[in-house]
């Protein structure tokens, strides 16, 4: 690897390490954590004996996979008719519109939010 693509990669590991490892590792860590901060099992085998946590686990699971199974139905033939197809780019803009509707949504309610005088910090008495 060149050190260009080296330097590149910094931030690309330092998101994983402190939005994915850290916080897997401080699950890790506080259930092994009894509520006195002492070292403990008894979390650990509250979870694997109550039915109510793993009836949630396995639909948490189940509702992993056929949102998986949903979203490779919908996506492969789309990109498929999006190949054969003359207007790529319209029926693309067709596709990826709705992902964007509430983004502008949320962009407008802020512009007539903070577009009130009654919201400015000058109104503001400290």
């Amino acid at each position: 690897m060149t050190r260009q693509r080296k330097l590149l990669s910094i931030p690309y590991y330092l998101w994983i390490v402190l939005f994915v490892v850290f916080p897997v590792l401080l699950l890790l860590v506080q259930s092994f954590r009894g509520l006195d901060g002492s070292f403990t099992l008894t979390n650990i085998q509250t979870y694997f004996t109550s039915q109510v946590y793993l009836t949630m686990t396995m639909q948490s699971f189940l509702y992993a996979f056929l949102i998986t199974v949903l979203t490779l139905a919908i996506s492969y033939p789309a990109a498929y008719f999006l190949k054969q197809t003359k207007h790529k780019q319209l029926w693309l803009l067709v596709l990826i519109l709705p992902t964007w509707m509430n983004i502008l949504l949320k962009a407008y309610a802020f512009i007539g939010i903070l577009s009130q005088p009654v919201l400015s910090i000058s109104s503001w008495k400290l």
